[in-house]
């Protein structure tokens, strides 16, 4: 198994931007620093920076073409190695602005479906699109319809 670590920087609220809220997360090719303000005791202000690699990030300017570019289309070729995939996205993600991503992913895999190498191959498809919210999972196939996960612990 092999796990990638892909980052995508996320811009400032409204709120934090009417509120002037200092950025304090720079991007760089694969790093994303956090830029903290602290005060040492005798109230002198200064910042203590962490850095954090990752096997790419992405900034708030980047298109959601760049973002599946970038992050999911590398993984469907890897399918049609009777390989599993999973593309995770964590955290203040947006669900709304990341719809177009799983329709792209759709598309991509079906058009390798057709190619005549595969077409012969029996390949099974099961395809999951599920927001956790809360605590709570929704499944963003049908319409937001509430999940109850069930835990098999037979299952490997």
């Amino acid at each position: 198994m092999h796990l990638l670590f892909k980052v995508r920087k996320r811009p400032l609220s409204k709120k934090e931007t009417a509120r002037k809220e200092d950025d304090i997360v720079t991007v760089s090719e694969n790093a994303l620093t956090v830029h903290e303000p602290k005060q040492k005791v005798d109230l002198t202000a200064y910042v203590e920076k962490h850095e954090f690699c990752f096997d790419a990030v992405l900034d708030q300017q980047v298109t959601n073409d760049e973002v599946y570019r970038v992050t999911v289309e590398p993984i469907v070729p890897i399918i049609f190695q009777r390989a599993k995939a999973t593309c995770f996205a964590y955290g203040q993600t947006d669900v709304i602005s990341l719809q177009p991503l799983p329709l792209r992913a759709a598309e991509d895999l079906v058009r390798y479906l057709h190619q005549p190498v595969y077409r012969n191959q029996k390949f099974k498809l099961w395809l999951g699109y599920f927001e956790i919210y809360g605590g709570k999972l929704y499944d963003l196939l049908s319409d937001r319809k509430y999940l109850i996960i069930w835990l098999n612990p037979n299952r490997s």
